[in-house]
């Protein structure tokens, strides 16, 4: 017996319950789709970072959020089109597969590399634990800041930070000791 089956009233017709459970299911593919980009963007950053270097796949990564986060605002602009959803897709995709093999990655690597013997379990710690931190604080403000200001704020927010880290990169850089 099929799940539409089971939810059908006593004349044959398909509930809301069905209905909700047939669209929550497309929503997860969805998200399942766009997920898959982060695990590509991680073996991608396996790949590039020793092939290009921490400091420019950092960079890239930066430049690929704030990329995404601007064709997300561009698909809030574009509600009524028939663009709309490709590009969500889109920007959601450039984003975790951008962040993933650019700045997720290097936040593990930079620290092992640039620090002395003794500080390099405490810088990749401080690292680790800074990352957490803003998770954490995004988890908490982002929603506020969504319900005051709007998407499209938090769009823009998104893509400055993204584009703050792509400047700070190159200023703060330090050459492999090796």
């Amino acid at each position: 017996m099929s799940p539409a089956q089971r939810h059908r009233s006593p004349s044959g017709k398909l509930t809301s319950r069905t209905r909700l459970s047939a669209r929550d299911f497309i929503l997860v593919e969805g998200s399942a789709l766009i997920d898959l980009f982060l695990l590509i963007g991680f073996l991608l950053g396996v790949w590039m970072v020793p092939r290009f270097g921490r400091i420019r796949m950092q960079a890239v990564g930066f430049a690929g959020m704030a990329a995404g986060m601007l064709v997300l605002l561009a698909a809030v602009g574009l509600t009524n089109s028939n663009l709309h959803i490709s590009l969500v897709f889109a920007g959601f995709i450039l984003f975790n597969l951008l962040m993933n093999a650019g700045p997720n990655s290097t936040t593990f690597t930079l620290a092992p590399i640039l620090f002395p013997t003794q500080l390099r379990g405490t810088a990749g710690g401080f690292a680790a634990g800074i990352a957490k931190l803003g998770a954490t604080l995004g988890v908490f403000l982002l929603p506020i800041l969504k319900e005051k200001f709007g998407i499209p704020s938090v769009l823009g927010i998104m893509s400055v930070a993204s584009l703050l880290g792509l400047t700070v990169t190159p200023v703060l850089r330090r050459e492999d000791p090796e």
